[in-house]
Parts: C-alpha cells; sequence; structure tokens
C-alpha cells in the first residue's frame, strides 16, 4: 500500500473527524480516566451522572481544541506512547497495517488504535478499515458480557442452593447430635447399672441372670462405640460440605478491579493472609483438624494442631507459640485454662490471636475471608 506524500507529523485530536471522537475515548481511555480528567480539568460531576454522560460529554469536548480537548490529548499520548512510537517508525502503509494485525489479533487493540488515528501518513482507506473492526469489535464484547451476567446469575442461584443444602444438612447434623448424645447418655447410665450389678455380692443372685448382665454390658459398649463412630463421620461430612460451599462462593465471586486501592469500611477487617505464615490451631475436634488443615494449606499456608491439653502435653504450647505466625483458638471446643494460657503467651511474644465462635472448620475459614469479624482478635 502507497502511503500518500504528505508531511510526516501527527494529528491532534481535534483535527481527527468527529464521528470518530466516540469510538477513540470509549476505546483508549477508561472511565476512571475520564473522571480523573474531570477533577484535573475543575468539573463537578453531579450525583446522578451516568458513565454515558460523562462520555458523551468528553465526545463533545474532543472536536473544540478547548482546555479539556488539550487534556484528553496529552492523556492519550502519554498512556499509549510505547505505541505511538512504535507506528511512528513504520515506512509504508504495509508495515502500519502489518502492525495494527499483530496489536488487533494479540488484543492490544486501544494503544494501536490511537497511533494510527492521529498518524496523517496513514491512508483514509486503512483509517476506515481499522475503524470497522473496533466498531465489531464493540459489538463482540457487548454479546460476551451478556453471556458473563447470564452465566453469573446462574452461578449465583446455584449457590443459593448450595447455602439452603448446607443450612438443611447442618439443621439435620445438629438435630443427630441431640439424638446421639441422648442415645449416649441412655446408653452409660445402662452401662453404669450393669457394672453396679456385675459387682454387687454374689449372694442372692442367680448366675444365669450375671451372664445376662455381662452380655447386655457387651452390647451397650458394641452400641456406644458404633455412635461414636457414626457421629464422627457426620461432623466430617458436614465440614467437608462447608469447605466445599467456602470455595464454590470465592469461585463465582467477582473479582475487584486491579486497580482498587480503597480502604475497607470502618468497623470491619482486612483478610486474613495466611500465604507463607505458619497457623496455629488450639483445641476443636481431631476429626475436623484434617480439614483445617486443607483450608489452611490451600491458601499457602502451614498449620500446627495442640489438642489444647487433652492428649498432648499443655507445656508445649510454649514452643508451638514461638513457631507460629498467628494463632487461632475455638471457644467451644478448648479448655479455659488452656485458652487462657495461649493468650497470655501471644500478648507476651506479640503474636496475633483470634478467638473463634465454633470449632467447625468453616468458622476457620470465615475468619480468614476479606471484612469478616468471626470474634475477639487481640495483639
Amino acid at each position: 500500500m502507497e502511503l500518500p506524500n504528505e508531511a510526516k507529523g501527527r494529528r491532534k485530536l481535534w483535527d481527527i473527524a468527529q464521528h470518530l471522537h466516540c469510538s477513540i475515548i470509549g476505546t483508549c481511555l477508561s472511565m476512571d480516566d475520564l473522571r480523573k480528567l474531570t477533577r484535573k480539568g475543575g468539573l463537578r460531576i453531579s450525583d446522578d451522572a451516568t458513565d454515558y454522560c460523562i462520555h458523551s460529554y468528553f465526545v463533545r469536548e474532543a472536536g473544540t481544541n478547548g482546555k479539556l480537548a488539550r487534556f484528553l490529548h496529552k492523556m492519550l499520548d502519554d498512556k499509549h506512547a510505547a505505541d505511538v512510537r512504535r507506528f511512528s517508525t513504520a515506512k509504508d502503509g504495509d508495515e502500519i497495517e502489518a502492525l495494527w494485525r499483530k496489536a488487533f489479533d494479540s488484543g492490544r487493540v486501544a494503544g494501536a488504535y490511537w497511533a494510527i488515528m492521529t498518524l496523517r501518513t496513514v491512508p483514509q482507506e486503512l483509517i476506515t478499515i481499522v475503524y470497522g473492526q473496533v466498531h465489531m469489535l464493540s459489538h463482540v464484547l457487548g454479546s460476551y458480557n451478556r453471556n458473563a451476567i447470564q452465566r453469573l446469575a446462574t452461578a449465583e442461584k446455584q449457590i443459593t442452593e448450595l447455602t439452603r443444602q448446607r443450612d438443611t444438612l447442618q439443621a439435620a447434623k445438629l438435630e443427630l447430635e441431640r439424638a446421639k448424645e441422648k442415645q449416649a447418655r441412655d446408653h452409660e447410665a445402662e452401662l453404669r447399672r450393669a457394672r453396679c450389678g456385675a459387682t454387687a455380692p454374689a449372694t442372692g443372685f442367680d448366675p444365669r441372670e450375671t451372664i445376662t448382665l455381662k452380655s447386655r454390658l457387651a452390647r451397650a459398649e458394641h452400641r456406644l462405640t458404633a455412635e461414636r463412630e457414626r457421629r464422627r463421620a457426620a461432623e466430617a461430612r458436614v465440614a467437608r460440605l462447608e469447605l466445599l460451599d467456602d470455595d464454590a462462593a470465592a469461585a463465582t465471586a467477582p473479582a475487584p478491579p486491579a486497580t482498587a486501592t480503597a480502604e475497607p469500611p470502618p468497623g470491619t477487617l482486612r483478610a486474613i493472609n495466611v500465604a507463607g505464615q505458619c497457623v496455629l490451631y488450639v483445641g476443636g475436634r481431631q476429626a475436623l483438624v484434617p480439614h483445617i488443615r486443607s483450608a489452611v494449606e490451600r491458601r499457602q499456608g502451614r498449620l500446627l494442631h495442640h489438642d489444647g491439653g487433652l492428649e498432648q502435653a499443655p507445656k508445649i504450647l510454649e514452643n508451638l507459640v514461638t513457631q507460629a505466625d498467628m494463632v487461632f483458638c475455638p471457644l467451644d471446643c478448648v479448655s479455659h485454662a488452656a485458652c487462657l494460657r495461649v493468650k497470655r503467651l501471644c500478648q507476651r511474644l506479640d503474636k496475633p490471636f483470634m478467638l473463634l465462635r465454633s470449632s467447625g472448620a468453616s468458622s476457620l475459614v470465615r475468619a480468614l475471608r476479606p471484612n469478616h469479624v468471626e470474634g475477639e482478635a487481640i495483639r
């Protein structure tokens, strides 16, 4: 493609055809860029102004050669300086078109579009082709966004259903726990009665009755052991479902903007980042420790566990607290003495200490979420 025999150089924004201003500003600048320009130009945006209103205002100003048009041109040049330099070194129209195809195929459209629209040496037919491709690309992106919104709505429905199932399972778990506790108390009472009967004086008792009591005692112990195993299995299943629900919510939550730097609202906590950290968990149920460990390790952390003194000696707590970067302690499944000892050690060693309301794995997961307060946090 032959280049026209024109003087070298670049056009100003207001020298470009007005019907191209909308696509240039919409493609090459973000809404954050435009809002920054309103502050720089001393403009005030009304509270009910939409993004479309702001975009339309700058499109009108782009062709006026006024203060805002000059600000727009400078911001576009600064933001896409590398692409402007690359296209300015092209020797002919074929090389410019090749650079455009490469940028378009790799998704780097904004800078290349601005460079082509400002170069005086770009043939008009190439400008028309490039404008058409960008125009159709906006339709493709609009269709993609609509599909993404539909997928998000479907995912939210799935989360709602998972939450309902989780709540149903939790209610069933509580009912099961109550039933198991009652059965355990009944079995233990029966066991005590059987033991008392077995140790009573033999005088006046039929030997056959003693054999019957011993048999009942063995069956009661067997049922008690089986009920305890079923309870532990139910707790482990609920913990896995709670972790699955947390993963589904995290996978479908919209990602925050890459440039967001706003502080969290007052009264909330930042997300607790355990990546590369050593987490000590004191107390809790032994059957849930593997799920808690999985939750920490999936966040690139390392878990230390102490049962609060049930089987492990309390004196090793100081060594574990010294190794840990942060300490969590569930209120419903730890001895008061162990909790107080850990709290004092954390205060003396200046380690973060967090009290959790329950010993479930999801209680720790919720404490690691952004802007979520689980319990009392002590330094």
